[in-house]
Formats: structure tokens, sequence, C-alpha cells
């Protein structure tokens, strides 16, 4: 008589768990967060932006 596997080995978890998909979502959100309240103050540059007309004159008369 034969030996006999009584522990099979475990089924091969693929694939993302919730806390992945969780984690994804949080991170996701604290980036969007970061941009629409800090983004004024990181991608402003501190200087006031200057209309195409005052670009275009300024470029003309020097």
């Amino acid at each position: 008589m034969g030996q006999v596997n009584v522990n099979p080995p475990p089924a091969s978890d693929s694939g993302f768990g919730a806390g992945m998909i969780i984690g994804i979502i949080l991170l996701i959100l604290i980036v969007l967060v970061l941009i629409f309240y800090a983004g004024p103050q990181i991608f402003g540059g501190g200087t006031t932006p200057r209309s195409l007309i005052d670009t275009l004159s300024s470029a003309v008369l020097a």
C-alpha cells in the first residue's frame, strides 16, 4: 500500500488582496489631496502670472 499525503500543498494566492486595494486607494487619495491643497504653493513659484498681451507688448517694445 502506498503512502498518502494527508496535507495537500496550500493553494497559491494569486491576485490582489483587500489590503492591497485599500492601500492603493489611500495612496491615490493622499496624492490628490496634496495636489489640490498644496499644489499652488508648490507649483506656483511665487510669481504673478503675466497675460499674453503684456508678454507680447514687452517683447515688441524691447
